[in-house]
């Protein structure tokens, strides 16, 4: 799988049916995949997060944003890619932001942003608001299936058995598809670090059952360094705490490079520096939840 795969946008591109249902739970929309590139504007996200989508027989356009958590600049950024995705498509347009954790006064239900003009209001814009947190994991769970499983991690209930059973689920279920599942297992594995932690992570993906699955050995030996992974082993008789915790260090470097990637900003060679030289996992964890939602590659970095 291409690098963007265990990342949000394709968290987005290959899954976006859950999200279209929390969003729209009275329509039945079918995503026809992502819109036209070209709708994309300068210093704006990739349009992985724009869909082409069928509402019955009338085609429409999607715009979703995935956020750790609400903001004052995101309704004029959805604002703004609405209004780009209709000047380019002329299709009908509905907007999404889907908020992982808690954090500032984002609106309940419809959100609703005003640009003024001269006599009133130019234009009034209405975009929905999904704070996954206030919503139920496991009847979610229930309600939206195994593909929704990433998007779980981050409802209310969603523990670490819960979401060990979730990845358990995934693994045994040999109704998803072959594609479907590797895609959703990576995701699950993306969201559990930057919702419960690293360590958390960790303790739920290395469980017998799951490890098992060639999709999460694949994973596992791609973001671990096999030495560090001896090097903890033999930490078991001596130094164990410090094996571990550089095993751990490692890893989160390496979800934030992967989350750096996805959201195309450029690792210079001071930023490499800088990351494989941080050797508190605290600090690296604090960059990882700030390259979700940051704007440049500065944002990342404002904690020090």
């Amino acid at each position: 799988m291409g690098e963007a795969d265990v990342t949000f946008r394709y968290l987005l591109r290959g899954l976006p049916r859950p999200i279209l249902r929390l969003a729209f739970p009275h329509h039945q929309l079918e995503s026809l995949g992502p819109l036209d590139p070209s709708v994309d504007r300068t210093r704006q996200r990739t349009t992985d997060n724009l869909f082409r989508v069928r509402d019955g027989t009338v085609e429409a356009a999607v715009h979703v944003e995935i956020e750790r958590g609400w903001r004052i600049d995101i309704p004029p950024r959805l604002f703004d890619y609405a209004s780009a995705a209709v000047a380019a498509t002329r299709l009908p347009v509905g907007s999404v932001v889907v908020l992982l954790k808690r954090g500032g006064h984002p609106p309940e239900g419809d959100g609703v942003y005003r640009v003024p003009g001269i006599a009133g209001d130019a234009f009034v814009f209405r975009y929905q608001v999904v704070p996954l947190w206030e919503l139920d994991a496991r009847s979610m769970r229930a309600s939206l299936g195994l593909e929704a499983a990433p998007f779980c991690v981050a409802m209310q209930g969603a523990d670490e058995e819960f979401v060990r059973a979730l990845a358990v689920e995934v693994v045994t279920d040999r109704s998803l598809p072959e594609h479907d599942r590797q895609s959703a297992i990576q995701l699950l594995y993306i969201v559990s670090t930057v919702i419960l932690g690293v360590d958390i992570a960790r303790r739920i993906f290395h469980v017998e059952s799951i490890i098992q699955d060639p999709n999460v050995q694949a994973l596992i030996s791609e973001w671990e360094d096999k030495g560090r992974a001896e090097g903890r082993v033999e930490g078991r008789v001596e130094g164990r705490v410090e094996g571990q915790v550089e095993g751990r260090v490692l890893e989160a470097r390496r979800v934030l490079y992967r989350l750096l990637a996805a959201r195309s900003f450029s690792v210079t060679p001071d930023v490499r520096a800088r990351i494989d030289g941080e050797p508190d996992l605290a600090r690296l964890e604090s960059w990882l939840d700030a390259a979700m939602v940051a704007g440049t590659i500065g944002d990342v970095f404002r904690d020090g």
